[in-house]
């Protein structure tokens, strides 16, 4: 069974992400894509982390792996999401290699709403490293993962409504903007940082 993490300061975006709409994305999203992923692994036995199960997925029956993925990703999209808001500052491992692969961090910051206006539906927008350790910006519909496609994410961004409708309707682009105000740069760093000392 896998936890939860752990959210109770609500209203500590405000007035970028409304305490209402974080605790709905909260309690009713996040918490059933766990539920779900619970409830469909309880009855196998396996000793692998969220992340390795992406890539070991067909120790599962072939009828059960969509849902599985669906709800994994679920998990793992919306846990990345929650770790990446709140108010710290970049590293200068990362600010670095932002410049290295975007030209500048406003660039960078350019480049990433361009790509998650672009998005269609439901889905997210991701900053990932890929198999030449460079960053890309890339979007994946639904609840799909970056993990799938040998990319290791480092920041996202939640496209689907419920992350924002409450608080912007139809103004996504609002929304789209304003997170660039509620990033915690520290925790993004601190994640780019533990994969450099793995590689």
């Amino acid at each position: 069974m896998f936890s939860s993490i752990v959210i109770t300061n609500y209203d500590a975006y405000e007035p970028y992400i409304s305490s209402y709409t974080m605790n709905i994305h909260y309690n009713k999203h996040y918490k059933k894509y766990l539920d779900n992923l619970n409830n469909l692994l309880s009855k196998y036995n396996y000793e692998y982390s969220k992340e390795e199960l992406v890539k070991n997925i067909d120790i599962f029956p072939i009828e059960e792996r969509d849902n599985i993925l669906f709800n994994l990703g679920g998990v793992l999209n919306h846990e990345l999401f929650f770790n990446n808001l709140g108010y710290g500052q970049m590293s200068e491992e990362l600010k670095n290699k932002i410049d290295e692969d975007f030209g500048s961090f406003d660039d960078f910051k350019k480049e990433f709403i361009k790509q998650a206006n672009l998005l269609i539906g439901s889905g997210y927008t991701f900053l990932v490293l890929n198999k030449d350790n460079n960053l890309e910006i890339i979007n994946v519909a639904n609840q799909d993962t970056p993990i799938s496609y040998d990319l290791i994410p480092i920041m996202n961004l939640d496209l689907w409504e419920h992350a924002y409708y409450l608080d912007y309707q139809n103004d996504r682009k609002d929304y789209i903007n304003n997170f660039f105000s509620i990033i915690d740069f520290s925790k993004v760093s601190k994640i780019y940082e533990e994969i450099q000392k793995n590689i």
